[in-house]
């Protein structure tokens, strides 16, 4: 009876079974890794904004700014100082001057008026200013004028001489004005008639309404 005998592997066999499992190995990687998710990083989209958003920010900045813009204009800041009891008008750093030669020129008026830009006196009781005339003699009547934006206006006469004088115009005096909430100017006219010498000068400081 004869034993079949197993034939012995050499070792050019060997080595390509081993070559056959390692393929089988990759394969298996291969198909694996092709089935997991997966984790590249992608770049983070920034979003822009809307159109609906640009749009909307365009329009509520003019809704924003117009009204404040008319506020500064209505009421500007160096228009008035109010002081406790009395509402002080801004001159600026230097007198209010008004030189007047009617012997020179046939003008017969000469005046300073100061806007007020619809500025509320109401609740005060007087105006108040200081005044001088330049030279020493003679008689000056100078006219104080008040004009509201109803265009109701009213004057009174104030006798002005060479020394500094506190003159004081009490309000319910100009009885033609009825409104003083919206106070438009206030104006100081000297007038050839009412001036002894026609050739002088006048100033005019710490104009203000008081209570």
């Amino acid at each position: 009876m004869g034993f079949k005998r197993k034939k012995s592997l050499t070792k050019e066999s060997f080595s390509a079974i081993k070559m056959e499992k390692n393929e089988v190995y990759d394969y298996l990687a291969k198909v694996y890794l092709d089935k997991q998710p997966s984790l590249t990083a992608r770049p983070i989209e920034k979003k822009q904004p809307s159109s609906f958003r640009k749009y909307a920010l365009f329009l509520i900045l003019p809704i924003i700014a117009l009204p404040l813009l008319y506020l500064f204009l209505r009421h500007p800041l160096r228009q008035h100082t109010p002081k406790g009891r009395s509402l002080q008008l801004d001159l600026g750093n230097e007198l209010i001057k008004i030189r007047y030669d009617f012997t020179a020129s046939d003008l017969k008026k000469e005046g300073y008026a100061i806007a007020l830009a619809d500025l509320n006196a109401r609740g005060f009781k007087e105006l108040e200013f200081k005044a001088r005339r330049c030279k020493d003699f003679g008689v000056m009547h100078l006219r104080v004028a008040l004009e509201n934006n109803f265009r109701e206006n009213a004057a009174r006469y104030v006798n002005v001489d060479s020394k500094w004088r506190r003159y004081k115009i009490k309000l319910s005096d100009f009885k033609e004005i009825t409104a003083w909430d919206n106070l438009k100017e206030i104006s100081f006219i000297i007038e050839e008639w009412n001036v002894a010498d026609k050739d002088d000068c006048l100033y005019i400081d710490e104009l203000s309404f008081t209570k």
